[in-house]
C-alpha cells in the first residue's frame, strides 16, 4: 500500500472510523470526540480543495489548489478573502441588511430568533422526557 497517496486524505479516515465506531458503539465519548475534532481540523486547515475566494471576475472563484476550508491559495489576500466568505457570506450580509435595518425591526428579529431557539429547545426536551412537569 502506498502511503504517499491515502495520507493527505487521513482526515476523511478519521471520519469514517468514527462514525463507524459511533454505529457499532465501539469507541466511547472521549474517544469520537477526539475522532471527529481531529477530523474536523482536517476539513478547517488540511483537506485539498480549490480555493474558490472571489477574483476580479463577476460570479467568478478562483481555482488554484488550497488547503483547508480556512486557508486560501499561494495568493496571500485570497486567504483574507476566503475567510471573510467563509463567515460572512454576502447573501448573509444582504440578509443581516434586510432583517435588521433599524433598531425596531432589529430588536422584533432578534425576539423572534431567540423564541425560535428556546421553542426547539424545549420541545426536543419534551420528546426526550427531559421536561419539566
Amino acid at each position: 500500500m502506498n502511503w504517499r497517496k491515502i495520507w493527505p486524505y487521513w482526515g476523511l479516515i478519521t471520519l469514517v472510523v468514527g462514525i463507524t465506531a459511533w454505529l457499532i458503539s465501539d469507541i466511547g465519548p472521549v474517544g469520537l470526540t477526539a475522532l471527529f475534532t481531529l477530523s474536523l481540523l482536517w476539513f478547517l486547515v488540511q483537506a485539498p480543495l480549490p480555493c474558490g475566494a472571489p477574483i476580479r471576475k463577476q460570479g467568478q472563484t478562483c481555482r488554484k489548489n488550497a488547503h483547508g476550508l480556512l486557508r486560501g491559495c499561494s495568493i496571500e489576500q485570497h486567504k483574507w478573502q476566503r475567510m471573510r466568505t467563509l463567515v460572512v457570506h454576502p447573501g448573509m450580509r444582504q440578509t443581516g441588511r434586510e432583517l435588521f435595518p433599524d433598531r425596531k425591526t432589529g430588536l422584533t428579529t432578534l425576539g423572534a430568533i431567540v423564541a425560535l431557539v428556546c421553542t426547539l429547545t424545549t420541545t426536543v426536551l419534551a420528546v426526550l422526557g427531559k421536561g419539566g412537569a
